[in-house]
C-alpha cells in the first residue's frame, strides 16, 4: 500500500504522533520535513533541532515496521534562511543540490524539488525560469541518486501554492515541458506532480477556494481535469495545503482524483492549543501569558497572514506557537507544565500533547478510507520502473 498522506514534521511531537498512528493503524505514511524544519548540518539544521541525519536515525529507530517514508518537502533554492545571502542562482542551486545529496545519504525515499522561488525579497521567479531550473536541478539529483546506487522518487512543482486552480491547458503545457526535460536528462518521471486544487492554508483556516462551498463543485470539476492530466502523462496529482478540511472535503479531492496530500501547519497549532489547555487546567497562569507573549514576539507567523487580517495577538501567537517548542524558553514552559501535570497524577504531557496531534492525523487516514483506492489512478513507480518510494 502507498502512502497517501504527507505529515509536515511541525514539531518533535508531531513526529511521534505519525509514527504513533502508523505503528498503530499499521498504516504507510510520509513524513515530509521542510528545509526550514531540517537540513543538513552545513545549514544549521533546522528548527526542530535536528539535522537530516539526526531526523532520519530518529524516525528509523522508532519505525521498526518501515512504514513511513522520509519525503524532502520543498527542497529547492533559497528554501532554507542559511541561503538568503546568496545572490547568484547557480550558488543557490549548488546549495540545495549539497542540502538533497544529505537526503539521499541519510535514506530519504522522495525529492520534492521546488524551484518557485527566488532570492529573499524578490518573490517568485517566472514559470519559465522554475521549470528551467526545475529540470537542471532533477537531473542532478538524479545523477547523486545513480552515483550512490539509491532509487528515489521525485515530487515537483512549478509554482507557489494560491487559492485557486491552475489553467488546465497551461498546467499541461508546463507540465509537458518539464517531463520532456526530464525524460531528456535520462531521468525517471517523478511520482508526483503538485498543482493548485484550490487549497491553501492562511491564519487559523484554509482560505483555498474549494473551501468556499459556493464554489466546490466547479473546483472539484477543475482538479478533476488537472488530475486526469497527471495521470495521463504517467505521473500522480499531488494537493498541498490541506489543513483544516473536514474529513468528507478531503474525501471529495480524492473522489476528484488527487493521489496525495499534505497536511503540516494544523498539526502545529494543535499542539500549540492543546498546551495552552494544559497550561489553563493547571493554573499556570504565568507561564500561559510567557508562552503567548514568546510566540507573539518570534514574529514567525507573519508570512501566514492574510493582508486585511483580523487576528487578534493571542491568534497570531497561536499561528506561530510550534516554533518556539524547542527555544529555551519555550522548554521551560513545557518542562513546568509537565511537572504540575505529575503532582497531579495526571498523564505526562508528551503522552497529552501527542494525543491531541494522534487525533488530527487520524482524521486524514479517516478520509483515505472512505475512497477505497484513492491513489491507485497511476501504478506505482516500482511497478514502471521509476525510483523507488521505500526508504
Amino acid at each position: 500500500m502507498e502512502p497517501v498522506v504527507g505529515i509536515g514534521p511541525v514539531s518533535r511531537t508531531t513526529v511521534d504522533a505519525a509514527l504513533a498512528v502508523a505503528r498503530r493503524t499499521r498504516t504507510p505514511l510520509m513524513l515530509i520535513p521542510s528545509r526550514r524544519q531540517v537540513d543538513a548540518a552545513e545549514f544549521g539544521g533546522g528548527y526542530l533541532g535536528w539535522t537530516t541525519e539526526e531526523f532520519a536515525a530518529y524516525v528509523r529507530a522508532r519505525d521498526p515496521h518501515g512504514l513511513t517514508t522520509l519525503c524532502r518537502d520543498h527542497g529547492g533554492p533559497w528554501m532554507h534562511t542559511a541561503e538568503a545571502r546568496l545572490a547568484d542562482p547557480d550558488e543557490a542551486l549548488d546549495s540545495c543540490l549539497r542540502s538533497f545529496t544529505a537526503d539521499l545519504d541519510a535514506g530519504f525515499g522522495l525529492l520534492h524539488i521546488d524551484t518557485s522561488e527566488g532570492r529573499p525579497g524578490t518573490g517568485p521567479v517566472s514559470a519559465r525560469t522554475a521549470a528551467a531550473r526545475l529540470v537542471e536541478l532533477y537531473a542532478r539529483c538524479h545523477a547523486e541518486a545513480t552515483a550512490r546506487g539509491r532509487e528515489v522518487a521525485y515530487e515537483i512543482g512549478f509554482e507557489p501554492q494560491d487559492v485557486s486552480t491552475n489553467d488546465p491547458d497551461e498546467f499541461k503545457a508546463a507540465l509537458r515541458l518539464v517531463l520532456e526535460g526530464v525524460e531528456a536528462a535520462g531521468a525517471p518521471l517523478p511520482r508526483y506532480v503538485v498543482a493548485q486544487t484550490g487549497t491553501k492554508v492562511a491564519e487559523l483556516r484554509n482560505v483555498g477556494r474549494f473551501h468556499d462551498p459556493q464554489a466546490r463543485s466547479e473546483t472539484l470539476r477543475q482538479v478533476s481535469t488537472l488530475a486526469a492530466i497527471c495521470h495521463q502523462e504517467g505521473v500522480r496529482l499531488k494537493a498541498h495545503n490541506c489543513d483544516y478540511l473536514t474529513t468528507e472535503e478531503t474525501a471529495s479531492l480524492l473522489r476528484a482524483g488527487v493521489d496525495a496530500f499534505n497536511v503540516a501547519p494544523e498539526y502545529g497549532v494543535t499542539e500549540t492549543r492543546a498546551l495552552l489547555r494544559v497550561l489553563e487546567e493547571m493554573e499556570l497562569g504565568a507561564a500561559k501569558e510567557d508562552f503567548l507573549r514568546l510566540a507573539h514576539d518570534s514574529g514567525k507567523w507573519r508570512k501566514w497572514m492574510l493582508e486585511a487580517t483580523d487576528a487578534t495577538d493571542v491568534e497570531r501567537a497561536v499561528i506561530a506557537g510550534h516554533y518556539v517548542f524547542g527555544t529555551p524558553e519555550g522548554l521551560r514552559i513545557r518542562d513546568e507544565a509537565a511537572r504540575a501535570l505529575a503532582r497531579r497524577g495526571r498523564p505526562p504531557l508528551e503522552t497529552v500533547l501527542r494525543e491531541a496531534v494522534s487525533e488530527r492525523v487520524e482524521a486524514a487516514l479517516h478520509a483515505v478510507a472512505a475512497v477505497p483506492k484513492a491513489a491507485g489512478a497511476v501504478k506505482a513507480p516500482e511497478e514502471t520502473g521509476a525510483a523507488g518510494a521505500r526508504r
